[in-house]
């Protein structure tokens, strides 16, 4: 079912004409003239998943078709889009930047490849990321304006993973001051709102059910790397976040009665978008797995 679905994703989405300077890039799924650098990334990440488990190296080329693509970009300001109407990359200030997702992407087709070129390019994307990183330790990866919850765990992630693989200690300190700015921000619910401005106005109140405890395993790896208690804590009062709003008997959740939905999630407000969103289940589930095998680390058990 993985590779069917992959598949259509990859004949529908994915930009493979010889001719194009940007294949290996993937389309929005609604304004399709827009290739977008984030997906791209993710399609790397899904290809070399998908590799790893059936050794096919169907998916292993692919994989490499959108690094490519990471390539131009990175070469083009890191651009987080190219737009196929005009031609052009489009620059950092229009789009939604995702350089984590770079970075995990190289790494692994680093692991995937045995090709030391793509850690290379994976430091070139985490140095970028350092660049624009805001004075209050945030990084406001929409249109340069605005922080999400979207965009905040990969970023987290890759600049730890990055770290660890160079010990460059301008990651780990990057890496810490967005950690801390999470840590001043949370809310009591254990949530960030979907969207701030670099002003600290709220833009959307809601929150994606997923992104949260997808915070919370990155801020996992940021404190067993640096053994900071406090990054645990922030990263418990996620789950206990998550927890509180899963669709369980009793709850107040719409369509309780609907079996399809009981232990998932409706993507973002069930009150108004009536989809179940598959990337939320995903970090919500992921989350829990993460959270449960930290607790059950032997330093950990007393606790």
């Amino acid at each position: 079912m993985a590779r069917r679905a992959a598949d259509w994703f990859y004949g529908h989405f994915v930009i493979s004409h010889p001719m194009s300077v940007v294949a290996g890039g993937v389309r929005d799924g609604l304004a399709t003239h827009e290739v977008w650098t984030k997906f791209a990334s993710e399609f790397v990440i899904l290809s070399l998943g998908l590799h790893r488990r059936t050794d096919d190296d169907t998916w292993l080329e692919r994989a490499i078709q959108s690094g490519r693509y990471l390539i131009q970009a990175a070469r083009h300001g890191h651009a987080p889009k190219y737009d196929l109407n005009t031609g052009r990359w489009v620059g950092q200030d229009f789009g939604w930047q995702s350089f984590g997702r770079a970075i995990e992407a190289c790494l692994l087709l680093a692991q995937a490849t045995d090709d030391d070129s793509w850690q290379e390019r994976a430091l070139d994307w985490g140095r970028f990321g350092l660049s624009i990183q805001a004075d209050d330790g945030c990084f406001y990866l929409i249109d340069k304006e605005y922080y999400n919850t979207d965009l905040a765990a990969d970023e987290l992630r890759g600049l730890t993973f990055l770290y660890e693989l160079s010990a460059e200690n301008a990651f780990l300190r990057s890496a810490q001051a967005f950690a801390d700015w999470h840590l001043r921000c949370q809310q009591e619910n254990g949530a960030w709102p979907l969207t701030i401005d670099r002003d600290g106005n709220v833009v959307m109140p809601v929150v994606g059910p997923g992104d949260i405890p997808n915070i919370g395993i990155a801020l996992l790896r940021l404190a067993h790397v640096t053994g900071e208690k406090r990054y645990r804590e922030v990263a418990c009062r996620c789950f206990r976040y998550t927890l509180s709003v899963q669709a369980i008997p009793g709850s107040d959740d719409p369509y309780l009665d609907d079996p399809h939905i009981r232990w998932g999630f409706w993507s973002w407000d069930p009150y108004y978008d009536y989809t179940m969103s598959g990337d939320q289940s995903t970090h919500h589930v992921r989350g829990l797995m993460f959270f449960l095998d930290e607790m059950a680390a032997p330093q950990n058990l007393n606790e």
